[in-house]
């Protein structure tokens, strides 16, 4: 025989389990007590801007070694369409609505003008942006390098100095770049083009945001890549936003042990995982 439930005893249940839903609520509730949308808007800017100049840099390097383009004057690298003017010393890299493997549809050209030969030191470089942008960010600017032969660990490296470079994320919001970036080469990528061995990225940098919040970053952990994949694979950068609710906070690359596009940002326990392409990132 079933016995009927107490009401004193079934209050106290029903009392209970309202509590258990409420706390459990709570605890899946975003928290509130920070504004961390002035983060999120300069982390991403960050991230999509570097992944243009690490691309851009990374084109220029794969063309150096590229015999066909260095002695037929013309190939295709990533989808850009490369030509080359010995007598210039000038490299210019051609898209037209392409898809890329990083996830980025590019347009317009990139145009690179050197001094000398690529892995030579004192060679400068001047990188113009020309009408390009990558999934319509329109870049205006350009990036002035320097080859300068490093002693620690037999490493070549470029010095790069960006002033002002200027990325439209649509026609009311820009952001403002500065940076001082190191590409540190190493030597063996000249004699085997083919090589996996890493090359890395530091430095710092400043500007204002797409949602005019003013940042600075420094690289704590050098952001790492071979030359076959299109994302950093491995680093960590130091993000200062003086106006955010949490000021300081990191943007993190984990990946070394495969090519995934995969990034984390952690401002003061506050973390968001997303992966680099503009559906995904883009506060």
């Amino acid at each position: 025989m079933i016995k009927p439930v107490h009401k004193g005893f079934r209050a106290a249940w029903l009392s209970l389990a309202a509590v258990i839903m409420i706390s459990a609520a709570a605890g899946c509730r975003k928290n509130t007590s920070k504004d961390l949308r002035p983060d999120y808007n300069v982390a991403n800017d960050i991230v999509f801007i570097e992944r243009g100049l690490f691309h851009t840099f990374n084109l220029l390097l794969k063309a150096n070694l590229d015999s066909n383009i260095m002695h037929g004057d013309l190939g295709v690298i990533d989808n850009a369409v490369v030509s080359y003017s010995r007598s210039s010393g000038k490299f210019t890299f051609n898209y037209q609505d392409k898809l890329c493997a990083d996830s980025a549809t590019r347009n317009g050209r990139i145009v690179a003008s050197l001094t000398g030969d690529f892995f030579t030191s004192g060679t400068g470089v001047t990188v113009e942006f020309q009408n390009y942008s990558e999934d319509s960010r329109q870049f205006t600017g350009s990036d002035n390098l320097v080859n300068n032969i490093m002693s620690l660990g037999g490493n070549g490296g470029y010095y790069s100095t960006i002033v002002n470079l200027t990325v439209a994320k649509d026609p009311a919001h820009s952001t403002l770049w500065n940076s001082l970036l190191t590409y540190h080469i190493p030597v063996v990528i000249k004699m085997n083009p083919d090589s996996l061995v890493p090359f890395t990225i530091s430095g710092t940098g400043n500007g204002t945001s797409s949602g005019t919040y003013a940042f600075s970053f420094e690289v704590s952990t050098p952001l790492l890549n071979d030359i076959y994949c299109p994302w950093i694979r491995k680093g960590i950068m130091q993000v200062s936003v003086p106006s955010a609710d949490a000021p300081g906070g990191t943007i993190e690359y984990a990946n070394n042990q495969k090519c995934d596009n995969r990034v984390t940002y952690n401002f003061e326990g506050s973390v968001f995982k997303g992966w680099i392409i503009s559906k995904q990132l883009n506060y």
